[in-house]
């Protein structure tokens, strides 16, 4: 799961699609999100919402028009390898130099 405290910018990547309470608002598993900001949720604790699927709206007693975000628990931290970023990196010199 990922904390509260993650940075807007950090990506991300979907672990459970399912319907939640308001539905699944367009999950893929295994998808990459990025994650615009961490809000406050209306029953206590925190929601994600993504650049890549903006908030829908809904009329939720009593609280009223709520946007609705995404359950932390849906999303993990995208964990790259060190071996993979070392060829990334790579990759990258070698074309500046092209």
């Amino acid at each position: 799961m990922i904390s509260p405290d993650t940075p807007p910018g950090t990506e991300i990547v979907c672990v459970e699609a399912g319907p939640g309470r308001y539905g699944d608002g367009g999950l893929r598993k295994g998808a990459i999100y990025t994650v615009e900001r961490i809000a406050p949720a209306i029953d206590g604790g925190f929601v994600v919402v993504l650049t890549e699927i903006p908030p829908w709206e809904t009329y939720t007693p009593p609280w009223g028009l709520v946007g609705i975000g995404f359950e932390l628990r849906r999303f993990r931290y995208l964990d790259i390898p060190d071996s993979l970023m070392k060829l990334l990196e790579e990759a990258g010199r070698e074309t500046e130099t092209v």
